[in-house]
């Protein structure tokens, strides 16, 4: 597999992005609802962000991750991972791991420059989903509560604090 970079999507990542979520997701399995989705959450920038790991040499998107900021533009800001996915066909080369990790250091470098900090990251995912080891081990999330029946099944909310102070060094 090529090296691959992340970076904020851009306009014409959208078909992309969208193939991606709908090969990932049950519930986004109609591409155009996929596309749709994913156009209307682009479209709310700098609120909603998406990035992707894209292949240096190739352009081509491997996976992507939506951060989504909660509760207004704060000093002390709450982002969630409202979604993350990579190609079935790459997963387990690290790219979910490169996704969370140089995306959320993009971020808190945003919050710096309008004076603000990321207080926490918030994710929920399937309680039988694999997805709560990447989010323990790339944000050190806990899981704080469990809601029964949520989308398919129960789901998990998971935060993770003090995510500023580390990537700054402090």
């Amino acid at each position: 597999m090529e090296e691959i970079e992340v970076r904020l999507m851009n306009h014409l990542q959208v078909d992309e992005v969208a193939e991606v979520a709908s090969l990932s997701f049950s519930g986004m399995k109609d591409p155009e609802k996929s596309w749709r989705w994913i156009s209307c959450n682009f479209n709310a920038f700098p609120r909603c962000q998406y990035f992707v790991a894209e292949g240096r040499k190739s352009g081509r998107v491997y996976g992507y991750v939506f951060w989504m900021e909660k509760g207004g533009f704060r000093e002390e800001a709450v982002w969630e991972l409202e979604q993350i996915a990579v190609h079935p066909d790459y997963r387990g080369f690290g790219i979910g791991t490169r996704l969370v990790k140089d995306s959320l250091r993009v971020i808190i470098e945003q919050l710096h420059k309008r004076g603000s900090k990321l207080k926490l990251a918030e994710v929920s995912t399937g309680t039988a989903n694999e997805a709560q080891r990447l989010y323990e081990k790339t944000l050190g999330a806990k899981v704080v509560m469990v809601i029964p029946d949520l989308y398919r099944q129960d789901e998990v909310v998971m935060m993770a604090r003090g995510l500023d102070e580390r990537q700054s060094g402090s």
